[in-house]
């Protein structure tokens, strides 16, 4: 009995965790503005886009996408989240002709249900043939029915990243079902707090408008007048407006506040998982990202960091960030 397990680009996780055989990881297209991009956690294609080598790629990396590009293209899911210029459409029929003969059981790992782009097309594709996938295994002598479970993260990117992290090392243990290996997500998942912070550049409130976020035309407006940045808290619940601050030391705002925020927390875990929509040398060198990382350590966790897939970037603006870490709940 094989088991693998399927993600999407927001999953954000170090590059040597999507190196494993039983990862397989679902691209995006990207259209930015007269550039195709395909966003598939390649570092060296991360790496150019949040380093672009002269000031007008910068100018077109940080201006908003228009939506009206590739229209035809978009995500036509008006209750989703706004992705102006992705495709999430296409790689669910290739799945079919090779999930099936790796795999004898399929863990499909999503995004919070707002943030998904491509899993719901690949999920439905795959539920939907089963007849025919059961009859491709039978003609390649694979007796064993081919098995899917969805499993809904609640989370998104720097979580989405922790629960992938955690379903690799169940896996780990030997005759790991599909349905073992999702039951125990199921609780882990539970004490999973992700933060968030859209980004400093590009960014637009109206995604703001958007779930999972969904704030106010009012609220929109005094976060566009006073130039603040919000910090979210995404987990089962839903999402919690934390706090905003200042544009001027955005990254050091948010990494101090996540800093006290672990400093309280009962971590059940001494896992820490970070991710950054912009280069990580630029992180690195900020005081609070060394303060945070030295902590952790003294107190024998591991910090895991990340550039953020292109899709979220554009979704959340050049130089959002996310933390996440599993607690204890009261």
């Amino acid at each position: 009995m094989t088991v693998g397990i399927l993600v999407d680009p927001s999953c954000d996780l170090p590059t040597p965790w999507y190196q494993s055989c039983q990862v397989t990881l679902v691209p995006n297209s990207l259209m930015l503005n007269d550039q195709t991009l395909v966003d598939k956690r390649d570092v060296a294609a991360s790496q150019a886009f949040y380093r672009p080598t002269s000031a007008k790629q910068r100018a077109k990396a940080e201006r908003p996408c228009d939506p009206r590009i590739a229209a035809p293209n978009l995500n036509s899911n008006q209750n989703g989240p706004f992705y102006p210029g992705i495709n999430s459409n296409g790689p669910a029929d290739s799945l079919i002709a090779n999930l099936p003969y790796q795999y004898d059981q399929l863990l499909i790992v999503t995004p919070h249900p707002s943030l998904s782009l491509s899993l719901p097309s690949v999920r439905a594709t795959l539920t939907q043939a089963q007849p025919q996938i059961d009859a491709l295994r039978q003609a390649a002598r694979l007796v064993r029915p081919f098995r899917v479970r969805v499993l809904d993260s609640q989370s998104g990117y720097a979580g989405y990243g922790l629960v992938l992290h955690q379903g690799l090392r169940l896996l780990g243990r030997k005759g790991y079902s599909v349905d073992q290996l999702k039951q125990s997500l199921d609780g882990f998942k539970a004490s999973l707090t992700t933060l968030v912070q859209p980004g400093q550049r590009a960014f637009d409130t109206a995604m703001l408008r958007k779930p999972p976020y969904q704030l106010g035309w009012l609220r929109r407006q005094q976060l566009k007048l006073t130039a603040r940045r919000p910090i979210f808290q995404l987990d089962g619940a839903g999402v919690r407006w934390l706090q905003s601050h200042a544009n001027a030391n955005t990254e050091d705002d948010f990494l101090t506040f996540a800093y006290d925020r672990l400093m309280r927390a009962r971590l059940s875990k001494p896992l820490v998982n970070l991710s950054y929509a912009g280069d990580l040398a630029h992180l690195r060198e900020r005081p609070m990202f060394t303060a945070m990382h030295r902590q952790i350590r003294q107190q024998g966790g591991t910090l895991l960091y990340s550039m953020m897939a292109l899709s979220s970037a554009l979704q959340l603006g050049l130089g959002a960030l996310s933390l996440a870490f599993v607690e204890t709940r009261s």
